[in-house]
């Protein structure tokens, strides 16, 4: 009896081999380099807003060099759209005072070298809402840079559209994103 336990645990092995444990790495998105921008519409004007001041963490694969997680934070505060009473006016529909950022958290990625499938979650205005969307990956120079984009609603995020001569913005937010760590 006890051989048979042994072979069906070698079976087993054998069917069902154990996966290669990973060497997991954590490196910190290049402050300067990172960037997140949102691109905001209204009947009479389009516009950007861009933070240049983005922490976060990326953990990746030390071998294969594949992203496993990333967590990234901007403070609202430090988005820039090149008109400060509009960047005021952003402060107040986010009660920025309130809630001073929006963060990015993977709960599943799927790299194959060039192309990152992102499910995760944003928390923006203290509501938490899960996205899906494909970002590119590219290596140069012992670096990794991730670059690609993905909507919002304002209103998902109980936020209050602005709006200007009583017309209110439209509720899509399109968000940008800009990050680069070192290997």
């Amino acid at each position: 009896m006890k051989n048979v336990g042994l072979v069906l645990l070698g079976l087993m092995v054998y069917i069902f081999p154990q996966k290669k444990s990973l060497e997991i790495r954590t490196a910190r998105l290049d402050k300067v380099k990172s960037s997140i921008t949102y691109s905001m519409s209204h009947p009479m004007h389009n516009w950007d807003g861009v933070s240049k001041e983005v922490d976060g963490l990326v953990q990746f694969d030390a071998q294969s060099g594949k992203i496993v997680k990333v967590a990234a934070v901007a403070k609202i505060a430090s988005f820039d759209s090149k008109n400060s009473n509009r960047d005021a006016h952003v402060l107040e529909v986010t009660e920025a005072i309130k809630y001073p950022s929006v963060t990015f958290v993977t709960t599943l990625v799927k790299d194959d070298g060039t192309t990152l499938d992102v499910l995760g979650k944003v928390t923006f205005h203290n509501v938490t809402k899960t996205i899906h969307f494909v970002a590119a990956a590219k290596t140069e120079e012992k670096r990794r840079i991730l670059t690609g984009n993905f909507m919002v609603m304002l209103e998902d995020f109980n936020i209050e559209r602005p709006s200007l001569m009583m017309i209110k913005t439209a509720n899509e937010m399109k968000t940008a994103f800009y990050l680069e760590y070192p290997l």
